[in-house]
């Protein structure tokens, strides 16, 4: 009988280790890398930074030599990373303010400094819950880590750094938020461009990638495909420092990002192409992008953009007239139209007759198969032509209907 209790508990043991690991806390981690040096920083990820905070870049010269080399400028002292060349700074004061998302419940931090620094941490309401110290740690070739945990039903809300001077810089920032705080990020991407594109011409794409959610986005990948027999790759831009081509093969450019924070965050990618003199008129160059996000709900959420209807012509002319599907019954009009990315904004409006000024009627996000429609009573409006717009705030599609009021 003992002998069976103890099979049963090791069964359950080797079971329970799994299970734990699932129900682990999300877990979210700043590297700082990827950013011009001296950069200011406001928001990055879902945190907010106060005045004089800036990244820095080793591969400056500025900041950083291999221990035990020499020191260059920072301050007089000698300043090391994690995992890469980036970390954080507060310049022209010895103290900087880190303000974070709702529960989070533990903040760590790797610090180098030339004298003493406190960290703080304080709840929501100002008091301090938890505190940490670095000594000076400039000429030890390392970063000190410190870890701040929240007591049980508190939560974190600010971090405070103080020093005697502007002589410290902090790397990997870590925290964890209780599953009850964590939302999930919604991030849609459109695809911005001109209808006809001429054979020998310069052909610009503009990428809009949105965070709408209530959670951050910490990471992307986006793939896009180009027809390579038409379109010669010329160069890619990027709104972020964080935002680069990872990657480009034979018709398919991947690019990768950094964090997004959470309510209307965005970031915009500018692609140029070259269109081959031989491309043939007539043929159709769009194509659909795909996307694949982490968050601190999903590991790996995906979508796709819109479908650009963009082919090879002659003139500037539109490939085809952009028509809302327009039903009346009664005093009731139905819209509808598709072909926007999945959840960018579109705005509605009308214009009445004579001239008078437009009416706005809703500002909606297309559903996941990129498709809008709506309802508009029509009690109350004035006699006469009447258009209905429907206009894409990421790709800037516009769709023009005509209804009238006998």
């Amino acid at each position: 009988m003992y002998r069976y209790l103890i099979i049963l508990l090791m069964v359950w043991l080797s079971c329970s280790v799994p299970i734990a690991a699932a129900q682990s806390l999300p877990t979210f981690i700043l590297d700082f890398e990827g950013f011009a040096d001296n950069l200011a920083i406001s928001t990055y990820g879902s945190l907010a930074f106060g005045d004089g905070w800036r990244f820095g870049d080793v591969r400056s010269g500025r900041y950083n030599a291999p221990y035990p080399g020499a020191c260059p400028d920072f301050g007089g002292m000698c300043a090391f990373t994690l995992n890469g060349n980036g970390f954080a700074r507060v310049s022209g004061s010895g103290s900087g303010r880190i303000i974070l998302p709702s529960g989070v419940v533990s903040f760590g931090v790797a610090v180098s400094t030339s004298d003493l620094v406190a960290v703080t941490a304080l709840a929501a309401d100002g008091t301090v819950i938890a505190t940490a110290s670095v000594g000076a740690n400039t000429f030890t070739g390392r970063l000190d880590r410190v870890n701040l945990t929240a007591p049980t039903n508190r939560a974190i809300k600010t971090i405070e750094i103080s020093g005697l001077r502007d002589t410290w810089l902090i790397d990997d920032v870590e925290y964890v938020v209780m599953p009850t705080a964590v939302r999930p990020a919604r991030v849609t991407l459109a695809q911005r461009i001109v209808d006809v594109a001429r054979s020998g011409e310069l052909l610009t794409l503009d990428l809009v990638l949105e965070n709408y959610g209530r959670g951050p986005m910490m990471a992307a990948t986006i793939e896009l495909p180009f027809d390579e027999t038409t379109l010669a790759l010329l160069d890619v831009q990027t709104s972020r420092a964080d935002v680069w081509v990872s990657d480009v093969m034979s018709g398919l450019i991947t690019i990768r990002t950094g964090p997004l924070a959470a309510e209307r965050d965005l970031v915009t990618m500018t692609i140029r192409f070259q269109v081959r003199a031989e491309a043939p008129v007539g043929r159709a160059i769009g194509r659909e992008a795909q996307l694949w996000y982490r968050d601190g709900v999903t590991e790996f959420g995906r979508g796709r953009s819109n479908l650009p209807r963009t082919v090879i012509g002659l003139g500037p002319e539109l490939t085809y007239r952009r028509t809302p599907e327009i039903t009346i019954a009664g005093q009731t009009l139905t819209y509808a139209a598709e072909g926007f990315a999945p959840g960018e904004p579109v705005g509605i409006w009308y214009n009445p007759p004579n001239g008078a000024p437009p009416v706005t009627v809703t500002t909606v996000r297309a559903d996941g198969d990129g498709r809008v429609s709506g309802v508009l009573v029509l009690s109350g409006l004035p006699v006469g032509a009447h258009t209905l717009v429907l206009y894409s705030h990421h790709s800037q599609q516009t769709f023009v209907g005509e209804f009238a009021i006998p």
